[in-house]
């Protein structure tokens, strides 16, 4: 377990911090939604400044991996309110508190050259597409948790479109991806555990949704 000293650790600490409140004042809401936007600005901050000290896309490594999706909850799940009528705010910021930790303790911030892959114009749609989707993903099965003692229509509706967009992201992420291999190495897929793991996924909700279909 590392502890950051620097301000990307700060900035890390102070979203895990505020994300960890949300959740513990899930019951007042008008004190939940406070340390719920302070935490996505502090996690757009840090976003910010890993981009602008490192001088590229922040989505080299998992480490800014992680960085990118906690920036992304809190506009999902304003979204997710306002659309269907639902508080998520608990659940979101256990999920960001869970995301925050591995760039907090497990990852090191350590700087490193950008590969000639990475610095490609197709770099970043197909990460960002990934990025999208495990966020709406993981939503999506934790919204789906109530659903087992009681069937809630809207709640029901909110987790299959959450997981039909996670699902066309996904799918973007594989065939931009493709095109991102074709043009650094010459080939469209070349058996990485990435996209092994990627294409798994993708079996795995195409499955869900034949037998939702049933």
């Amino acid at each position: 377990m590392e502890i950051k000293y620097t301000m990307q650790g700060a900035l890390i600490y102070a979203t895990l911090s505020c994300f960890a409140l949300t959740a513990l004042a899930a019951n007042f809401r008008s004190h939940a939604r406070v340390f719920w936007w302070i935490g996505f600005i502090t996690a757009l901050f840090g976003l910010i400044y890993r981009a602008l000290v490192s001088g590229h896309a922040p989505m080299q490594n998992l480490f800014e991996f992680f960085l990118c999706m906690a920036a992304v909850f809190a506009p999902v799940t304003l979204l997710t309110a306002r659309r269907y009528g639902l508080d998520t705010l608990r659940q979101d910021a256990i999920l960001g508190c869970v995301v925050m930790f591995p760039a907090g303790f497990v990852f090191s911030e350590a700087l490193r050259p950008l590969p000639p892959a990475l610095q490609s114009p197709f770099f970043v749609p197909p990460v960002g597409s990934y990025i999208a989707a495990y966020v709406l993903l993981a939503r999506a099965t934790l919204m789906a948790w109530p659903l087992r003692k009681k069937f809630d229509t809207m709640r029901f509706a909110a987790v299959r479109e959450s997981v039909a967009v996670g699902f066309v992201l996904l799918t973007a992420g594989l065939l931009l991806g493709s095109v991102w291999g074709q043009y650094c190495w010459g080939t469209y897929w070349a058996w990485d555990p990435k996209e092994l793991w990627s294409l798994a996924t993708w079996f795995v909700y195409a499955a869900s949704f034949h037998l939702w279909k049933r």
